[in-house]
């Protein structure tokens, strides 16, 4: 039997997905722990398939500026209502963090094993930055996938944004309703009597 602390297992069972975020962000100390954490994330082929792009501060508006460049190219009735909304997105917590894929192509770890990869370091960013007492949500939406914010990110034609992570201070903890382990579990044994 592990004499291990369940600490850890604590942390994965009280996860949740922040819904509002105020300031503080986490510090340049703190956001470096939350990224290595994220980057001990499983790897097959050790390919370290991940990059990020930290917005904070100002830096939130350029973000904001491209999903707003996303809203005008996809409805062109939209008006500047329109356009502010999508650019209020990035500036909802202090810290937002584009993750993204950057395959290797042609490798024998097939490009979704890679893509599996960033996703498990998305969702360890998460919970390191909850280990740290800040709330983290995990977002994606039209402006992930579209070319101009593609474009503006720098992104090569196999690279794909695998999500948005907002990271600030949570006002008040967010409740996450649980999936009961009867509606998504299925064994295939014979367990011992």
């Amino acid at each position: 039997m592990s004499t291990a602390s369940p600490a850890g297992l604590d942390l994965l069972l009280r996860r949740t997905s922040a819904v509002q975020f105020a300031e503080p962000g986490p510090t340049e100390a703190q956001l470096e722990k939350i990224l290595a954490a994220a980057v001990t994330a499983a790897d097959h082929g050790r390919l370290r398939p991940w990059r990020f792009v930290v917005f904070e501060g100002s830096g939130r508006e350029r973000l904001g500026d491209l999903m707003a460049e996303q809203v005008r190219a996809d409805k062109p009735d939209a008006d500047a209502k329109d356009w502010d909304k999508a650019r209020a997105k990035a500036l909802r917590a202090p810290t937002v963090i584009a993750l993204i894929c950057k395959p290797t192509v042609g490798h024998k770890v097939p490009v979704i094993e890679q893509q599996a990869a960033v996703a498990a370091a998305g969702a360890q960013l998460m919970l390191a930055a909850n280990a740290l007492g800040f709330g983290a949500a995990w977002k994606t939406g039209a402006a992930a996938y579209h070319p101009a914010v593609r474009t503006g990110l720098g992104l090569g034609e196999d690279d794909t944004i695998v999500g948005l992570f907002y990271v600030g201070s949570e006002p008040q903890p967010s409740p996450l309703p649980r999936a009961t382990l009867d509606a998504v579990v299925q064994y295939q044994r014979t367990r011992a009597q």
